[in-house]
């Protein structure tokens, strides 16, 4: 089993002893420190951690809609964003978040849902396609402690076109959108979509992040979203048949409509996840609203979708999770009260 926990306890006991030794220099005590900061945090990213306490905590924010390089694409299409959608304030608020929410929370570590950038590349002015953003983004992510896990959004995949005075985006390059997403971003290392395991006193959890960057399809191809390619559902099938005594959280941008959760159309993805009882939390954004709906699943058991707002339009929409040996905690938007009790026994 590989498990995983909140880091901030051991940190503080190994400092503490550490410290306690005479004629140490600061310099020592500073190189020390972060170096064992480095080391869990990358322990922490790998799910390789003993499991020290009874509660792990994380930070669900999504559709942050960052855009790096302003200055270097098509001055029209970057106004558009600027006036239409408010995303050039997108870095620096999220770097705020990153500096002091998790700390101020208490929490292990973040997971962002999806449309962690606006476009994926975008038009210059000399009419170029320009790719930065999952480089600027990976950067981003190095200059602070916390770690981040992410899945994409579709905007992560998109390639913005200015044509006739007006956007033009399309998907028509997510493959190499997913590549270069996975250059850059080490939690990508084995591909767009993974699970890492984690062992909560006597609770083994999975946490599953899905790649449902698609939204749009032929009407004629009556493909309903959210969608996961065949790869991935069969890859999905087998990671739920190995965690049928596991509590699995999914992670995933695009949530389930209430015209499939009622049914009145048939879903692929949703087909899979209730079809036995072990997932219990869908955590989801994509519709820049905040919202809770329960649903039935297999063995009289019921999975509870959590919607989060985008942080683009308010620094407040994040939510902080806490996964105990027998419950799952969800809070408000912008709080750490709870607005969701799961109880996993």
């Amino acid at each position: 089993m590989i498990t995983g926990v909140n880091t901030k306890k051991p940190v503080c006991r190994l400092q503490n002893l550490m410290f306690q030794c005479h004629n140490i220099t600061p310099q020592f005590r500073l190189f020390w420190s972060m170096k064992i900061k480095v080391s869990l945090f990358c322990l922490f990213l790998s799910g390789n951690m003993l499991a020290q306490t009874d509660t792990i905590s994380f930070l669900q924010v999504t559709d942050m809609h960052i855009m790096f390089n302003q200055a270097g694409y098509l001055p029209d299409l970057m106004k558009q964003r600027e006036q239409v959608r408010h995303y050039d304030q997108g870095e620096p608020r999220f770097r705020q978040f990153l500096k002091t929410i998790p700390e101020q929370t208490n929490s292990d570590m973040v997971i962002a849902t999806g449309d962690l950038c606006d476009f994926f590349e975008a038009q210059t002015v000399d009419g170029r396609l320009l790719e930065l953003q999952p480089e600027q983004f990976s950067r981003l992510l190095s200059d602070y402690n916390i770690p981040v896990l992410s899945i994409l959004g579709n905007h992560d995949a998109f390639t913005y076109n200015w044509r006739d005075g007006k956007l033009d985006p399309n998907q028509y390059f997510a493959g190499r959108a997913r590549a270069a997403w996975i250059r850059n971003l080490s939690c990508f290392k084995d591909g767009t979509y993974y699970s890492k395991s984690y062992q909560v006193g006597k609770t083994p959890y999975r946490l599953i992040f899905l790649d449902n960057i698609f939204y749009s399809f032929d009407p004629e191809k009556n493909t309903e979203i959210p969608y996961v390619d065949k790869y991935q559902s069969e890859w999905l099938k087998n990671e739920l048949r190995k965690s049928e005594n596991e509590i699995v959280i999914i992670l995933m941008h695009i949530p389930f409509s209430d015209t499939v959760i009622q049914q009145e159309v048939s879903n692929e993805l949703y087909s899979i996840l209730t079809a036995g009882s072990s997932v219990k939390l869908i955590l989801a954004g994509h519709r820049h609203k905040n919202s809770v709906v329960r649903f039935p699943s297999g063995r009289n058991s019921q999975v509870v979708q959590v919607e989060t707002g985008a942080f683009a339009q308010d620094v407040n929409n994040w939510r902080q999770m806490k996964l105990t040996e027998d419950k799952i905690f969800v809070s408000f938007p912008g709080k750490t009260e709870n607005e969701v009790n799961i109880s996993i026994k």
